[in-house]
């Protein structure tokens, strides 16, 4: 005759259970951001490599109207030609980083798209973004001081730490890689590419202040920092 479990014997095995599962799902959820994180940098090696070369055609220079804010994401279209993923340079998965999934109503996003309201999750969703993950560093912040459009890569003030491309989240003060926080946050970790061509997870300065001008993409950070915004 055939014995079932007792409820005991049903305990332990549940225990167990829950125990192994503890240990797995840390493990799997570690794997899962590294394989991620590994995504969106070999994308931004691949995208700032088609930059440099673009920028080579023309006399190591990324041309754009004074002031231009299109050429955030507009650049994605004027590189094309320059990529080759799977024999193909229309490639948009390209474009979208995996950890990539942020709630676009946040109020630090709203701030950003100003005065656009814009909606979903994704940044790589929107129209606004020419739905891309990745933000070129290219545009003209004030009369004083520009970014990387328009200025000679040759003579870039600190190529390896002026940024050329960045997942969209870093000028924001967010993080796809750090689930522990939801909105935004000091020191968050985002991959980025320079204009010497290496690609970089470090850490994003934020002020903690809210509003446009107070994104992280506004200001350079202070002393101690990889990354600077500005090349002057």
């Amino acid at each position: 005759m055939r014995r079932g479990f007792t409820l005991i014997e049903l305990l332990v095995v549940i225990v167990v259970i829950v125990i192994v599962a503890a240990l797995v799902l840390p493990a799997l959820s570690r794997a899962k951001g590294a394989a991620q994180k590994a995504n969106c940098i070999n994308d931004l090696h691949q995208i700032n490599a088609a930059l440099l070369m673009y920028a080579d055609d023309d006399a190591g220079v990324i041309r754009t109207a004074a002031h231009d804010y299109h050429i955030y994401f507009s650049y994605k279209d004027g590189i094309r030609p320059y990529l080759l993923r799977n024999g193909s340079g229309t490639n948009d998965q390209l474009f979208t980083c995996p950890a990539d999934d942020f709630n676009c109503k946040l109020p630090g996003i709203q701030d950003f798209f100003q005065p656009d309201n814009v909606a979903g999750n994704g940044f790589h969703n929107l129209q606004q973004t020419h739905y891309s993950s990745y933000i070129f560093n290219g545009a003209a912040a004030n009369s004083k001081e520009t970014r990387v459009a328009g200025k000679s890569f040759s003579s870039a003030r600190e190529p390896s730490r002026l940024v050329l491309v960045c997942e969209l989240s870093a000028a924001i003060g967010l993080s796809g890689h750090d689930r522990r926080q939801a909105d935004q946050f000091n020191n968050a970790k985002n991959v980025v590419s320079f204009v010497d061509g290496h690609v970089s997870f470090i850490p994003i300065f934020w002020n903690g202040n809210s509003g446009q001008v107070n994104m992280p993409i506004s200001y350079d950070p202070p002393a101690g920092y990889e990354y600077i915004w500005f090349g002057k």
